[in-house]
């Protein structure tokens, strides 16, 4: 029987019809054509890939909205000013944190411990007295809040909020001693905080004792203080809410006027009366200003107004002498860049003018040993080159962005890359304003830290207002120079007086006006001995003065703002006016871009530039 190999003569189902086998090239060509013919179908059959305006063409309108993307950690912003709260503050240059040199790094702002008052407007029935009430109340909340505090208002539905008003209504008392208890149920509806009248105001230094200790918000057992009465008490929710549970279960709650007589004299604490707070009550009124007690018994609305007006020179006053060194504003290179102060200089006119006052010789209640305001008292306007550090001297600074110091200090000379390079110094601003404080060894970036520690500092940000050059519209909301804003910062309603910044923002401010007032004899009083010097030789002229405001306008405009950091539109006449020309490797002169200066200026001055920025985003977080 013949043998059959497994593998090539196994015999099948159709062994009588042998299969003939493939070769490999065969079945790679079948294989490969099946493939070509698969990627065609699919090609054919399948739809277009759609396009981003197809996608938009198919968004449902009413399906949720697009998440908005994570915004900067722990970062605001006004117009283009852009900051950074951080404890790091101090380094020298921001950028190091922030990766950005467009943002400063600021300390972060101090809590503003919440300060009540209670007002009920019902109580009122005349218009005039409404009306002067809530003058006053503005400038109650206005004075708290330049003290670091945050003054709130309250009503009767915090009142009303309190638990404990059901057993308050039901009990018989007393109309004064049931309005003093709609005001502590407001207060323990709060919680922890400071209660004070809306006639009791904070009048001394930013570093009294008591009112750095009220800021610190450790308010342990709840005080009062000796010679305020019920006009100021401070304490923690506990300590009020037990006070008041005693008071509504006192027997003697028929016959009592006053809440202090009810709580028991043991759950105060006492504290010595305090120098830096008046109380203008109803006595203190009569027996120190009997003008005004004269007012308020013949016209409540008109004595109201005249104690309004009364406070406000008291709050003036109670600065003038917290400050008896005078208002400092420095001014480097003062013959060639003063136009830059002079909203500075206009701003310290009014402060050191004497406010209007029913009772001008008067001082505050609580000092009554105080210098009244007079012309032969007021203080004097000094305008030093260098900053300095004295806790008795105000200091308002203004400091303008290197471009601009450096257009004016160019003149009429044309300013360019070459001229920046080879006759400028490195931050001249900076190394002029810290002079007196550092000396004139350090470099630029060596006097940062020590710069904003005087801007920004804890102990002195209350004793100067810093403000950029470039800020021209002081009619802006929020704008540095807004006479209201500035009013909150110093706490008290300043005079009228003229802040447009040399005739950027108002057209009709005349050269001459500004000379004017540039010139005026109480400026240059900067002796410390009384003695009126000379005017000095460097004061500017007309001509000067007209070439300064030209310039800064220039400035302003390449810069691109407008009030605090807003951009403007770039003036199409700043090269026809200043041509910024510089020669190229032919010989042939080329036009350069204010842009490119103004970039090669920041970089040349980088200590300046970075000051100038931390003055801005300070000035616009207020």
């Amino acid at each position: 029987m013949p043998h059959y190999s497994s593998r090539a003569h196994k015999p099948g189902h159709y062994s009588a019809y042998p299969q003939e086998r493939r070769s490999p090239k065969r079945v790679w060509r079948y294989t490969a054509a099946a493939g070509c013919l698969l990627l065609i179908f699919l090609f054919a059959t399948s739809s277009p890939v759609p396009t981003a305006k197809d996608a938009a063409q198919h968004i449902n309108p009413f399906g949720p909205a697009a998440h908005q993307p994570p915004a900067e950690r722990n970062t605001t912003r006004r117009g283009e000013a852009r900051w950074y709260n951080h404890w790091k503050w101090l380094n020298p240059f921001s950028d190091t944190i922030t990766e950005d040199e467009s943002r400063s790094v600021l300390p972060p702002p101090p809590e503003r411990r919440p300060i009540y008052a209670y007002y009920d407007p019902d109580a009122a029935k005349d218009n005039g007295v409404k009306a002067a009430e809530n003058r006053l109340l503005l400038i109650w909340r206005r004075a708290w809040w330049a003290q670091g505090f945050r003054p709130v208002i309250l009503g009767k539905a915090e009142a009303m909020h309190n638990p404990m008003y059901e057993r308050f209504q039901v009990r018989k008392m007393e109309h004064a001693l049931g309005a003093e208890f709609m005001r502590w149920l407001a207060w323990g509806q709060m919680g922890t905080g400071i209660l004070a009248n809306w006639l009791v105001l904070p009048m001394g230094p930013y570093d009294d004792h008591l009112l750095s200790d009220l800021r610190r918000g450790e308010y342990l057992k709840l005080t009062r203080y000796e010679g305020l009465g019920g006009g100021l008490f401070s304490g923690d929710k506990t300590s009020i809410e037990a006070a008041l549970k005693n008071t509504l279960d006192s027997s003697d709650l028929k016959e009592s006027k006053s809440l202090l007589d009810l709580i028991p004299s043991k759950t105060f604490t006492v504290d010595p009366k305090p120098s830096a707070i008046a109380f203008y009550d109803s006595s203190t009124i009569a027996e120190h200003y009997k003008t005004v007690s004269a007012s308020l018994t013949d016209s409540k609305a008109a004595g109201l107004f005249s104690l309004s007006e009364l406070i406000t020179s008291h709050l003036q006053l109670t600065f003038l002498n917290a400050f008896s060194s005078g208002i400092s504003i420095p001014t480097p290179h003062r013959s060639r860049s003063i136009i830059v102060q002079y909203p500075a200089i206009a701003l310290a006119n009014a402060l050191v003018a004497c406010p209007p006052s029913p009772i001008p010789d008067s001082c505050p209640p609580n000092r009554p040993k105080c210098t009244p305001c007079s012309s032969s008292t007021s203080l004097f306007l000094k305008t030093p080159e260098s900053y300095a550090n004295t806790s008795t001297l105000f200091t308002i600074g203004t400091h303008p962005h290197p471009y601009t110091l450096a257009s004016l200090l160019a003149g009429t000379k044309p300013l360019s890359i070459p001229h920046i390079r080879r006759h400028t110094a490195r931050d001249p601003w900076l190394q002029t304003v810290t002079l007196e404080t550092l000396g004139p060894l350090l470099a630029g970036p060596d006097r940062i830290v020590s710069f904003k520690e005087s801007v920004a500092g804890e102990t002195s940000s209350p004793r100067g207002l810093w403000l950029v050059a470039e800020e021209d519209d002081p009619t802006e909301e929020h704008s540095a120079l807004d006479k209201r804003e500035l009013e909150w910062h110093f706490g008290f309603e300043l005079p009228a007086y003229n802040a447009s910044s040399t005739a950027l923002s108002d057209p009709e401010l005349s050269t001459s006006a500004i000379t004017a007032a540039l010139a005026n004899s109480r400026l240059f009083t900067a002796n410390d001995d009384g003695e009126k010097p000379p005017a000095p030789s460097s004061s500017p002229d007309e001509k000067h003065i007209a070439l300064q405001r030209e310039r800064l306008a220039h400035a302003v405009s390449v810069l691109g703002l407008g009030g605090k950091g807003k951009s403007q539109k770039r003036d199409p006449n700043v090269g026809k006016r200043i041509n910024n020309r510089n020669k190229n490797k032919k010989g042939q002169e080329e036009m350069i871009s204010d842009e490119r200066i103004r970039d090669a200026v920041e970089a040349w001055h980088l200590a300046d530039a970075e000051a100038w920025r931390f003055v801005r985003a300070w000035g616009a977080r207020g």
